[in-house]
Formats: structure tokens, C-alpha cells, sequence
């Protein structure tokens, strides 16, 4: 197998039927609401939102992650699945975390995924006059992303396998610009909070998407991410996110926020993680949830972006230069 895939497929079950409930929006929830640990439920009550259940959904690589049904105080109903769709003590690649996740997304009929991210920035601009410099305590609505790890093209066992020759999806504009939008008119009408700054896809922040499991970056990586954001002029942070491929690939708008935590490892003196609990404890979890129950009950599915379009159809030559599919 490719570096940073599953281990093995062996369990693969392409019968598994889609036993959980539907709902045309969706949440992965993230670190920006760690600090609620298992009680998102609770704060959410407090905002009129129900938890109508809980479900654990088996997919075709296995049991799933946990799966919460809410309905809003309009009767909007959504999908959460915590972190990332990652399992306490199980590796999210060997487990093929984030193929579960996606399947369940596509089976429930999601169309528009909200995921939320932190974590550092590289930018260059760190001097106490550059304001425009992405800094800690700003909201990022990100341009496009790096990875650093093998991206899939599909979810295994489904028509969306290794749909490269079909499909190609173009990652222009990843995170759908009018959520973006919408993120950003939300956030600017938070009760009781404001962020140091909120920097727009205008901006050109590039999300340098981690692979699952990381530490944090070496000084080295931070340096050379410091450098290229200089050099191109799009500045650069650091943290989670899911596949804006597979996002692509299984037709849902994808928006993301990301919170800025700290400065990249070693760009400042301060050890990160005595910040990064506060934060994530004290402060960040009743903001970022509050900003994604608002978004989740108002937002409408995009009408204006081309998540669709460059989602694009390939000539039938090139599947029929390849070995035909093995018969049933």
C-alpha cells in the first residue's frame, strides 16, 4: 500500500448498507471544541439545539465513528461527527478514519461540511507593527492548502473507487468561497467576542494540512514554511483538516475556519502547549461552538460556487485504456 493508506483491506465489505440518519448539513467537529470533550450536546441545548441520537454506523472498512442527529430551533436538522470522524486509541489512517467518515457524509445525503481547525502560523509578518500578519488570536477562512501526505481519489468499495479516470476533481478554491462568506458574517455577529482580525480567502492563507497523527512541525518545516509564505507572498499556518479532495469527490461544499493558537514551533520562544490547553480549555470551545451551531442553522447550500463544476468529467478513452474491471 501507499505511504499514509490503510494497511490493509482485507475486511473490506462493499454489502454495508447505510443504517444512520440523513441530513443535508454536517459538522466534523474539531480542536477548536475539544475543551466540551463529550458535552457539545449540553452547549447546544443551551443554544435550542436538540440531540435527537446517537448512532455508531458500520461501513464498509468497519464500525464507524460516532454519529450525532440534532435539530435546530428553526428545524434545521444536522449531522456531527467529533474530530475529524477519528476513534479514541485507534490509529485514523491503519483505520481508514476518514474513508468512514466520508461514507457516512455521502450515504447521509450531507451536501454542506463544516470543519473547524487550529494550530500555528508561519507567516513571516511576526513584527509588533505588522497587523496585517496572521497572528494568534485571528479566524482564517483559507485560500487553498498544501499536504503532505497521499491524497485519495475515492472511497474503496463504492462507484467513487479510484474515480480518477472518470472524474478529475480541480482543487481550485477547496473551501467553498460563499461559506466562506457566510462564515464570516457569523462571526462577526458573535455575542460577546471578537477575534484579533478575520482574514478572508482575499488574504491568500494557505493551510498547510497535516497528516493525521502529527506532532508538532520541526523548526526546520516551520522555517522553509515561513520561506515559501515569503516567497509567494500567501502566508502559511498549520493544522487539521479532512480531504478537500474527497469533499470534492463525493459532491460537498466544504468550509473551514482555523483559529490561530500559537506561532509555528520554534518561530517563537514560548512552549505551545501551555498556550494551546489554555485556549483550548478556557476560551476557544464555547466561541467555536457558538459559531457552528449559528452557521449550521442559517446557512443555505451554494447556488454561486464551483465545487460542481470543477469536479470535472473525463473522456471515456481514458478508462478504456486501462485493464477492464475484474467480472462479478
Amino acid at each position: 500500500m501507499s505511504a499514509g493508506r490503510p494497511g490493509c483491506l482485507c475486511g473490506l465489505d462493499p454489502s454495508v448498507e447505510y443504517g444512520g440518519p440523513r441530513a443535508a448539513f454536517a459538522t466534523l467537529g474539531g480542536s477548536p471544541t475539544w475543551g466540551l470533550g463529550d458535552r457539545f450536546h449540553e452547549f447546544a441545548a443551551t443554544r435550542g439545539h436538540e440531540r435527537l441520537g446517537v448512532h455508531r454506523p458500520r461501513t464498509p472498512y468497519g464500525l464507524g465513528p460516532q454519529v450525532e442527529h440534532y435539530r435546530g430551533p428553526s428545524g434545521r436538522e444536522f449531522l456531527r461527527i467529533p474530530t475529524y470522524g477519528q476513534v479514541d486509541n485507534e490509529d485514523p489512517l491503519l483505520r481508514a478514519s476518514e474513508w468512514k467518515a466520508f461514507w457516512i457524509l455521502w450515504k447521509a445525503g450531507v451536501r454542506v461540511l463544516l470543519v473547524g481547525g487550529t494550530s500555528g502560523s508561519c507567516d513571516w509578518r511576526r513584527a509588533a507593527g505588522d497587523e496585517s500578519g496572521v497572528r494568534p488570536g485571528d479566524l482564517v477562512l483559507p485560500k487553498s492548502y498544501l499536504t503532505r501526505d497521499t491524497m485519495p481519489t475515492g472511497l474503496p468499495g463504492t462507484e467513487l473507487e479510484f474515480c480518477l479516470a472518470h472524474r478529475v476533481a480541480i482543487m481550485d478554491d477547496p473551501f467553498c468561497p460563499p461559506l466562506a462568506d457566510a462564515l464570516r458574517s457569523r462571526a462577526a455577529q458573535l455575542p460577546d467576542f471578537r477575534f484579533r482580525r478575520v482574514h478572508g480567502p482575499e488574504a491568500g492563507v494557505v493551510l498547510n494540512r497535516w497528516l493525521a497523527g502529527n506532532g508538532f512541525e520541526s523548526l526546520a518545516t516551520c522555517r522553509m514554511l515561513e520561506s515559501s509564505g515569503r516567497q509567494t507572498g500567501m502566508p502559511i499556518i498549520t493544522g487539521d483538516c479532512v480531504s478537500p479532495v474527497l469533499a470534492r469527490v463525493c459532491g460537498i461544499h466544504l468550509a473551514y475556519y482555523h483559529v490561530v493558537a500559537n506561532w509555528g514551533t520554534g518561530l517563537e520562544p514560548e512552549d505551545p502547549t501551555i498556550s494551546l490547553n489554555r485556549l483550548y480549555l478556557e476560551t476557544l470551545p464555547a466561541v467555536a461552538a457558538t459559531l457552528e451551531l449559528a452557521f449550521l442553522a442559517a446557512v443555505s447550500e451554494p447556488t454561486t460556487c464551483r465545487c460542481r463544476e470543477l469536479l470535472r468529467v473525463r473522456p471515456a478513452e481514458y478508462a478504456r485504456a486501462m485493464s477492464p474491471p475484474a467480472a462479478e
